[in-house]
């Protein structure tokens, strides 16, 4: 094939990558199946264990793991394998849906956003059937209960989704108007709605055990200066906040951030399972920071499944090192590595495929150095190092927590398991913080200068 006629199929990949899925099912062609591993390293098929041999209905799960790490995606097929169980009748909700991601989030707005949408999720055909149409119907009651109680006008069964992001700025503010006892009520009544709920579900589908996940909450996060604030309101809601957030009848599991296990006790208090990036390197103890063969083959297939033709474009040791380059991380590799990789290409055809000493590599690669570079500062590179070199936190201060939950947050750092769990720098980092001269750690709010 000659250089000219490649441009047509670098816009037919870039395209591909541009143009993000989102959560896949697992039925879907682009779904690649045991990408995290098998067996004991399969965080979902721990996940569903859990769920099926537990008989307290009133059970909360955390699920956790950094963006781009697919969550989202094997929450969906966490629901496709329980509801292939007769007794077990398993639904998923996006909180971003009804909140944005700098939403101050309390016990209270989430049980709020939850009993939406669940309630939202049953007004569909495959939900509660014909029941929802009902007036006197339990979401009609519930939409009635949201309109009086929390003051969230125009809204109907199935529709509130857009009423609620609409309304959410004067809904915040109306939620933090109410004294202590009203809380407390509505968020008991919140927890009502959501049994009765889940005891709807059961008399429909006639089943013992109702799951439910609320997905993307780990991916609230604050701004400059509220960057600290949100951290301390997601230790409050997930750390200090657990007994509210059980709920009778119903098997809860709540996305939570990667920080979250790493900086508090939840683990003590609370069954979580952490789906970590895709482990391209070997374990420390192994071979520190060298290729697994089996990681990058399963990044490798990731492409293959997105674009079969990717060879013509780039050539297999070229791609190993962008997944190299990416931790692991699905998202850095797709839509931002491989893809400058083919906006740089494109108009040096000749050059194609490209190989893994293409100086077009480098040229993607120096930049999201420092990319990612400019989203730490220097007075945190002690804490980068220290991870860096121990592969886990081991901080000397409680003022740094905020500081890491920003490492996790821009994945300056990330997640591994492999039997254990480890911690490693994004590799883009590695050359940095590895030559930086000593300085004193970091005193300021994450992410400044």
């Amino acid at each position: 094939m000659n250089a000219p006629s490649l441009g047509p199929l670098l816009d037919d990949f870039s395209k591909v990558l541009a143009n993000d899925p989102g959560a896949l099912d697992v039925n879907s062609a682009m779904y690649v199946p045991n990408l995290h591993g098998v067996g004991a390293e399969d965080v979902i098929a721990l996940l569903e264990r859990a769920i099926r041999r537990t008989d307290d209905e009133g059970q909360i799960y955390y699920f956790s793991g950094q963006r781009g790490t697919g969550k989202s995606t094997e929450l969906r097929r966490l629901a496709t394998q329980l509801n292939a169980q007769s007794d077990t009748r398993a639904y998923v909700v996006d909180a971003l849906e009804y909140i944005s991601d700098t939403h101050p989030l309390d016990t209270l707005s989430l049980l709020l956003v939850a009993a939406i949408a669940f309630a939202d999720r049953l007004a569909q055909p495959d939900g509660l059937g014909v029941a929802p149409a009902r007036e006197d119907g339990l979401l009609a009651r519930f939409t009635g209960w949201l309109r009086t109680e929390v003051d969230i006008t125009q809204v109907s069964i199935g529709g509130v989704k857009a009423e609620f992001r609409k309304q959410q700025q004067s809904i915040v503010e109306r939620l933090r108007s109410f004294d202590l006892t009203r809380q407390e009520r509505v968020m008991a009544e919140c927890r009502a709605y959501l049994s009765d709920m889940a005891e709807a579900v059961r008399a429909t589908w006639q089943c013992r055990r109702v799951v439910l996940a609320i997905d993307s909450l780990e991916r609230l996060r604050g701004i400059g200066g509220e960057a600290g604030a949100m951290f301390e309101r997601i230790v409050r809601v997930f750390d200090g906040g657990i007994a509210q957030l059980r709920v009778p009848g119903v098997q809860m599991i709540y996305s939570v951030p990667p920080y979250l296990p790493y900086l508090t006790n939840v683990k003590a208090l609370v069954r979580l399972f952490v789906l970590a990036s895709v482990r391209v390197c070997q374990p420390p103890a192994t071979a520190r920071r060298e290729a697994r063969i089996e990681g990058v083959a399963a990044m490798r297939h990731v492409v293959e499944r997105r674009f079969p033709r990717w060879r013509e474009l780039i050539e297999e040791p070229a791609l190993d090192r962008l997944i190299l380059a990416s931790g692991g991380d699905l998202r850095q590799l797709l839509r931002r590595l491989v893809l400058d990789v083919l906006d740089e290409a494109y108009f040096q055809q000749e050059r194609l495929p490209l190989q893994a000493s293409d100086a077009i590599l480098e040229v993607v690669l120096k930049r999201h150095r420092a990319e990612i570079g400019n989203l730490v500062v220097r007075n945190e590179f002690p804490l980068l190092r220290g991870i860096a070199q121990t592969h886990a936190l081991d901080l000397e201060r409680r003022e740094d927590l905020p500081i890491v939950a920003h490492f996790f947050d821009v994945r300056a750092v990330l997640n591994y398991r492999n039997g254990v769990e480890w911690l490693d720098l994004n590799p883009l980092l590695w050359d940095l913080i590895s030559t930086s001269p000593a300085v004193q750690p970091a005193t300021h709010e994450p992410g400044t200068a």
